[in-house]
């Protein structure tokens, strides 16, 4: 009888174990498709996409819902996610500024904490691009913060791989300027290998002046070829003029020539980069930049060594 009693209880032992087994034990292949599931996971965390990759990281948790590891690994996701939320808010805050071309709506959206918060998540010499489909190709928005420079800058548009490529607008607004008006720069164009490259048109306007309002060809972020200007002089003439841009730089002439022309050359560091003719064709003036180099092109796309 005890025998029996001993055969019945290992049975029932047997059949306990394989059901908790059933609930609650771990498999290999559960643990190997918990592991893809957050390999997964961390691939669409790369292309910023956090909630595939929650959707992810909890097929992975319904393999191995006790790894403790996982949970930790999936609550630390779920926190990462909460805060992109609020930066790819502030990112598409920006895009409706820029698509509206409104200089006023995006400063204000720097200014905030939202923007500050976003600034500092980026960090000196950074870039944070957000893509609204998700991915690294397709129309996105980013922004670029630089280490010389406080001056945060955006770019909406094409992109391919993480590189902006296709059309796109660079925008920079500020109103850190010496009587507080808004500063605004826009270049609007054809970028290739994450540059301007082709043509494009420029747009700075400081307050309710037009400094700049051109189209320009563009090679590796540089503005190149020759353009013609209007000007008055201080009489009141109007003058017509010209001036050529060789890798971003204004092509000038020697002080010998401005001489000769009857032109005071300055002691300090100077530029000669326009001439200006009256109606009869005479050259009239001379408009001159103080500066040891000139360079024309958009924003942080130049480099000393060009």
């Amino acid at each position: 009888m005890n025998k029996h009693i001993k055969l019945r209880t290992a049975k029932i032992m047997t059949v306990l174990f394989a059901m908790i087994c059933l609930t609650g034990c771990t498999t290999e292949e559960q643990k190997e498709a918990a592991k893809e599931y957050q390999k997964q996971a961390d691939t669409y965390v790369k292309g910023n996409n956090y909630a595939q990759a929650q959707e992810s990281m909890k097929k992975a948790l319904e393999q191995t819902p006790k790894d403790k590891e996982l949970q930790a690994a999936a609550e630390e996701l779920n926190k990462k996610a909460q805060e992109m939320k609020g930066y790819n808010e502030t990112m598409e805050a920006a895009i409706q500024a820029i698509e509206a071309d409104d200089a006023k709506a995006l400063e204000e959206l720097q200014e905030s904490e939202e923007g500050i918060a976003l600034v500092e998540m980026v960090g000196t010499k950074g870039t944070y691009i957000y893509m609204p489909k998700g991915g690294t190709s397709g129309k996105g928005i980013g922004l670029y913060t630089f280490e010389d420079c406080d001056c945060n800058q955006w770019y909406y548009g094409d992109y391919q791989e993480g590189k902006r490529e296709g059309e796109g607008i660079w925008y920079y607004v500020s109103s850190h300027t010496e009587d507080g008006s808004l500063y605004k720069e826009v270049y609007h164009g054809e970028w290739s290998e994450d540059v301007p490259n082709g043509t494009g048109r420029q747009l700075i306007v400081l307050g309710d002046k037009v400094d700049t309002n051109k189209k320009f060809k563009v090679k590796d972020g540089l503005f190149y070829g020759s353009y013609k200007i209007k000007d008055k002089l201080e009489d009141g003439t109007e003058v017509s003029g010209k001036y050529k841009l060789k890798k971003g730089k204004y092509v000038t002439i020697s002080d010998e020539e401005l001489e000769k022309n009857n032109f005071v050359v300055p002691k300090e560091p100077h530029l000669a980069i326009a001439f200006l003719y009256d109606e009869a064709g005479e050259l009239r003036s001379c408009t001159m930049v103080y500066a040891e180099d000139v360079t024309k092109g958009v924003k942080h796309f130049y480099s000393g060594e060009q």
